[in-house]
């Protein structure tokens, strides 16, 4: 595992900050790209009630209570878990810490755990054993992880580049590879399905010309909820490095796996 570090006072700061610029999600969630196309197939498959571990702002979390999926939702963020709640009342949400989780052995059916993990410096695989530990067995676990490939050392570069002397550098999130990841589910009571190189911030949008000219002026809102678009010539070269190169230049590692 790899860790990139950065001048932003923590893990839990930089959620803070990221959570309170921005209100809750309306809940529009898009089942053609991430996460809506991998939550999609597990939500269909799970029996009985669904865990939303780090729902962040809410849009899976949301779509799915308003479908009437049976899921909950808990972040380490109380700001996240107070805006949606605000949004929609109706709708259980906890803030709560993944290493020690407050609910019953074998209580759910799935765990959706998008971009949760990496978050961890220390005590992933505790983490890992919590989540095996309130699924039933043969329950799905649903998760992405920040994958340690050239696009993600680039981004790590950049960020350094741009904010040399900002400050003591901070754990920011961990980097893993298909190996790493694999031998942790494993020895965490999970069986693989598949594993999935995903993008979902292209290398390209960091790079303002190459954004679609509505994105050039960044919001953060604007693109969870239509996606970080690029311009022709900007998705025409993220596109053929994904083609060429579809383990490098992507920033995410989904994992589907099944507790045994």
């Amino acid at each position: 595992m790899r860790a990139t570090y950065r001048s932003h006072g923590g893990s839990r700061d930089y959620w803070e900050r990221r959570w309170s610029q921005i209100p809750a999600d309306a809940g529009d969630l898009n089942l053609d790209r991430y996460p809506g196309k991998y939550a999609e197939p597990v939500m269909n498959r799970a029996k009985g009630m669904v865990l939303e571990a780090g729902c962040g702002a809410g849009r899976v979390l949301l779509h799915y209570h308003r479908c009437g999926k049976p899921i909950i939702g808990m972040d380490f963020i109380e700001t996240a878990c107070a805006k949606i709640h605000a949004r929609e009342p109706t709708v259980p949400v906890y803030a709560g810490d993944i290493a020690r989780l407050p609910f019953a052995d074998a209580q759910f059916g799935a765990v959706l755990a998008f971009g949760l993990y990496h978050n961890l410096e220390h005590g992933a695989e505790k983490a890992l054993l919590e989540t095996r530990r309130v699924l039933t067995t043969g329950g799905l676990l649903c998760a992405s992880v920040r994958v340690d490939n050239i696009q993600n050392r680039i981004v790590d570069w950049l960020a350094d580049r741009n904010h040399p002397s900002a400050g003591e550098r901070a754990f920011h999130k961990a980097n893993y590879r298909h190996a790493e990841i694999s031998e942790m589910l494993t020895a965490s009571g999970f069986e693989i399905e598949r594993v999935e190189y995903v993008v979902n911030m292209p290398l390209a949008y960091k790079f303002r010309p190459l954004r679609h000219r509505s994105h050039r002026k960044f919001d953060e809102h604007v693109a969870r909820g239509e996606g970080y678009r690029l311009s022709w010539f900007g998705a025409a070269l993220q596109n053929t490095l994904v083609a060429l190169f579809p383990r490098s230049f992507c920033n995410i590692m989904l994992a589907t796996a099944r507790a045994v």
